[in-house]
């Protein structure tokens, strides 16, 4: 008898990709959408497919996933996110592992690949990255880490072993878009940066870049994608330059709303003693 699974899903105002998500994995045991609070059809459409919606305000990216883990309905647990898909070989994959007997410390990692500009790229990531996109596992032994602020991974006493199969992170982002997310996700990176007591020296400021875009350029070939591959490179770097900017600024720069005394002097606002200037 196979194990049973529940697949979960966190989501907020992601109706533009919902119902792809959970038709991919519907041969689950279990889909839970764990929402937090979307004011689109999110949820109608998640419960028009069959799944399970529970409503839960946002708490953190690794504390919503705990929660949510603790809400499934079976001990093997597996996430996505709305943008993504599961393949039919990956989910083939899956239901054949969960026929064998499952060693409850152990974890399995996917080959997860992004979209960019109406293409699917290669998985760059080093082989070291890759095992820790564990997705399935089991809940009791398995979970999150709540002092991860941002790209939270799931930890487990065992293997990482891995999953064949890809799973599509299909979210169809234009420019604008790219640059609003790098900027997002920077403003949380630099703030674990500072956190883990980095500094934002000039080689981070300067060279970190330049080598970010050669290791993907070049190294990781993003040269056989032509022109999208370039860009792709060129806006990693600019991610990796603006996160430690970002640091560098938390700090030497506090925010200051008004001018310096010494680049602008504030009109006196005193009307008694304007008054009393003017009739002299």
């Amino acid at each position: 008898m196979a194990t049973p699974l529940s697949v979960i899903i966190l989501t907020k105002n992601e109706q533009a990709f919902i119902r792809r998500c959970i038709l991919s994995v519907a041969w689950a045991d279990e889909v839970l959408v764990v929402d937090s609070l979307s004011t689109d059809d999110t949820q109608q459409i998640a419960r028009s497919l069959g799944a399970t919606c529970r409503e839960l305000p946002w708490l953190g990216y690794a504390s919503q996933r705990n929660k949510a883990a603790s809400l499934a309905v079976n001990d093997w647990v597996m996430f996505l996110d709305a943008d993504e898909i599961v393949t039919p070989e990956l989910a083939e994959s899956i239901q054949q592992l969960l026929t064998t007997t499952l060693d409850p410390a152990d974890g399995y990692y996917v080959d997860r690949r992004g979209d960019f500009l109406g293409v699917l790229l290669p998985n760059f990531q080093r082989q070291l990255k890759r095992m820790q996109c564990v997705r399935i596992f089991n809940r009791t032994l398995g979970g999150y880490d709540p002092g991860m602020l941002v790209h939270e991974e799931a930890t487990v006493p065992g293997r990482r072993l891995p999953v064949s199969g890809v799973l599509l992170h299909w979210r169809g982002y234009v420019m604008d878009e790219y640059v609003i997310v790098f900027n997002r996700y920077a403003t949380m990176e630099a703030q674990v940066l500072r956190d883990q007591g980095k500094r934002a020296g000039m080689f981070y400021l300067t060279v970190q870049p330049i080598l970010r875009f050669a290791w993907l350029y070049i190294w990781k070939q993003n040269w056989r994608c032509g022109t999208r591959g370039l860009i792709h490179a060129l806006l990693k770097a600019y991610a990796e330059f603006i996160r430690y900017a970002k640091l560098w600024e938390m700090e030497h720069a506090e925010r200051m709303i008004n001018p310096p005394d010494e680049v602008y002097r504030q009109p006196r606002t005193d009307l008694a003693n304007v008054c009393q200037e003017t009739n002299v």
